[in-house]
């Protein structure tokens, strides 16, 4: 079935949720808690989400959506998510269904963005009348948990880090919870916005709209299970926010704040840090610092992982 209201997108939430924790391949940014919030604050065009069922459970779930330019016959089809999403895909068991559904739509291009390796979108087989192409996108380094957490060198400048902070006072952390949450998403974007005005940007965070997403996504991920979000404090004054979420054996780094005037003593290593230290207590096997080949990632021992984009165009 396709669906194309809002308010049945809205309707699937409770089932949506329970696919997204069947499924071993999927990441926080296919799950409702993120996706039903992205299309209140930025969709936009035809809501065009295929959901297929067997005995009654939802086995896959691809959400959809066409732009179309009305002064001409142009249609652009895209996966909802699309922009600030670091992964995009469907959820759940690929079947042919899915192509069945999708392949008669009226749609004249499918730009599937953000897709891993291991997407079955780059694998889904459609009718020749089509043309398809396949290119690398964004890398998204990756580092395993299990004795990988940069070199002795690596360390040893994190054990400095970490003393320079103690002499400027005593070091807390603290993990997001429902009272604190919203003190600490104002938090994350003050100290965001502080760090790229002094280089004359404004962040990616700076866009009411942006913040206000972010503001309905934390509490949704929370209340799943899924919200990574600490604090360090320097005698008890907000230093550096590391905000990011976790699915199954992975936490995913999707943003960082911290005050500029700790720069110099690497806060933002020492906050990752103990994001990573927290991952690797709770059990998970992988720390996933999403799209962007930033030196620091690579200090940490990832290693990249290609997302790709595959277009298909109706001949």
């Amino acid at each position: 079935m396709v669906i194309d209201s809002p308010e049945e997108l809205q309707g699937l939430a409770r089932e949506w949720d329970e696919l997204w924790r069947r499924d071993l391949n999927a990441t926080p940014f296919q799950s409702p808690h993120w996706l039903l919030p992205w299309w209140q604050h930025f969709g936009g065009g035809e809501l065009t989400t295929i959901v297929c069922r067997e005995n009654g459970r939802i086995e896959s779930l691809v959400p959809l959506y066409i732009l179309r330019d009305e002064d001409s016959d142009e249609s652009l089809g895209l996966l909802i998510g699309t922009g600030i999403s670091d992964y995009l895909d469907i959820l759940g068991s690929p079947t042919d269904e899915v192509v069945e559904q999708l392949a008669p739509l009226d749609c004249q291009l499918w730009d599937f963005q953000q897709l891993r390796p291991s997407s079955p979108l780059l694998e889904a087989l459609f009718p020749e009348t089509w043309s398809d192409s396949v290119e690398e996108q964004d890398p998204c380094p990756v580092m395993s948990i299990a004795g990988n957490a940069g070199s002795a060198h690596f360390q040893k400048k994190l054990r400095y880090y970490r003393r320079s902070l103690e002499r400027q006072g005593e070091v807390t952390y603290e993990t997001a919870n429902a009272e604190s949450l919203d003190d600490l998403l104002t938090a994350l974007f003050d100290l965001h916005a502080a760090r790229w005005k002094r280089r004359g940007l404004p962040g990616v965070l700076a866009d009411d709209v942006i913040q206000s997403f972010h503001r309905d996504v934390a509490p949704r991920m929370l209340e799943a299970g899924a919200l990574r979000m600490y604090v360090l404090r320097v005698s008890e004054r907000t230093a550096a926010i590391f905000y990011g979420f976790a699915h199954h054996d992975t936490v995913y780094y999707y943003l960082g704040g911290y005050d500029p005037a700790f720069e110099k003593m690497s806060i933002g290593t020492v906050i990752v840090a103990h994001a990573i230290e927290e991952a690797a207590r709770a059990g998970a096997q992988r720390f996933d610092f999403l799209r962007g080949a930033e030196e620091y990632k690579y200090a940490w021992g990832a290693e990249d992982r290609m997302n790709r984009r595959r277009q298909l165009i109706r001949r």
